[in-house]
């Protein structure tokens, strides 16, 4: 492995194992290069920044897949909505249920 790393603060396994809330404290918040014999073996992220990583992961992936659907075969009339309009006005509190979206039984 290499012993470029992007971290400012740098652990060894053992210091990590020992006490890994403090390598991430010591961290400000920034990524900590995990290190055995010198070389970075992995990065220690604090929860909230991998949750910004994978927030802005997923950010930049939108739109590279496409996107499959059915096309919509409900062509609504304006004769239709207002069939619909009657037939809910004529409907009794009964007929309607949990429904509340109608003068009638709000």
């Amino acid at each position: 492995m290499s012993n470029n790393h992007i971290s400012s603060k740098t652990f060894s396994v053992e210091e990590f194992v020992s006490d890994p809330n403090e390598a991430l404290e010591k961290g400000e918040g920034a990524p900590v290069a995990i290190t055995a014999k010198g070389d970075v073996q992995f990065y220690a992220v604090p929860a909230k920044l991998f949750e910004d990583i994978i927030n802005y992961v997923e950010y930049m992936q939108r739109g590279n897949t496409e996107l499959k659907t059915a096309p919509g075969k409900f062509n609504l009339t304006a004769d239709m909505v207002d069939d619909m309009t009657e037939r809910l006005k004529n409907l009794s509190d009964d007929d309607l249920g949990e429904f509340i979206e109608c003068e009638k039984n709000t």
